[in-house]
């Protein structure tokens, strides 16, 4: 199924709004970013980021290790290393393009495994996910553009599906309609605003009726946006991690 034709069927009876994510206030504040786990992390404002004729850039594990892997845009420009299930903070860029590598270091050498090459705009905010491709024999990275809620009453959530050897899913809560369907593996779709909202997820394949990951209870406030990134744990078990972001005024 093509993202044209991806249908993102969104609750009517008070859940989800069908008004998509746009440029507000919040997106030119500095932001706070908390995990599931607890970990907090924050980053500068958009606005002194385009000042200093910068992108602000972060990045998501998605793939579980022994030890953590190294990002860098060249020997001058390395990024936080983060374990898997784990973001960094932002780090500020001042290329428009970046070639990002991902690595880690052999007898104190630098061996790049993957790179993807990036137009970046000054003053605004990315996330690298690190991912394995699809055959899951190797590295990948998917590079998405961060915005956020635009009213204060409203929450906004986006699925990243970095689970290998899964072609496409669908997320849904727990006895209502589908949020996302028709996701394939790297990609991610753009945050929906929705309603605050508690609950459990459930995670299945588009071709299956039961569903193959079903999530501890979840709680999306107002004022956050949620990133749900889906992933395969170390012993190969679908998994789900998340990690929110909020202004910091």
């Amino acid at each position: 199924m093509t993202r044209a034709s991806r249908t993102l069927a969104l609750l009517t009876a008070a859940f989800f709004s069908t008004q998509a994510c746009s440029k507000s206030a919040d997106d030119q504040q500095a932001v706070e970013t908390r995990t599931d786990d607890g970990t907090l992390v924050s980053a500068m404002t958009p606005e002194n980021a385009d000042s200093e004729g910068s992108a602000m850039i972060r990045v998501v594990n998605a793939v579980p290790l022994s030890s953590d892997l190294i990002v860098r845009a060249d020997e001058m420009h390395s990024l936080p290393s983060v374990s898997y299930g784990q973001v960094s903070d932002y780090q500020s860029i001042d290329k428009t393009w970046a070639s990002f590598q991902v690595g880690d270091t052999v007898a104190g050498t630098f061996a790049p495994l993957n790179t993807n090459r990036a137009l970046l705009s000054n003053g605004a905010r990315y996330t690298i996910v690190v991912l394995k491709n699809e055959q899951g024999d190797s590295f990948e990275t998917r590079i998405a553009r961060d915005e956020y809620v635009a009213e204060p009453n409203e929450a906004a959530v986006r699925v990243i599906h970095a689970a290998p050897g899964i072609k496409e899913v669908k997320v849904q809560p727990r006895g209502g309609e589908v949020l996302v369907e028709g996701l394939d593996y790297g990609d991610e779709e753009s945050y929906l605003q929705i309603n605050p909202w508690s609950g459990v997820l459930e995670v299945r394949a588009d071709e299956r009726n039961e569903p193959m990951l079903v999530t501890p209870k979840v709680n999306f406030e107002a004022g956050k946006a949620y990133t749900l990134v889906l992933s395969r744990d170390k012993k190969g078990k679908v998994e789900l991690f998340w990690f929110a972001d909020a202004p910091k005024y």
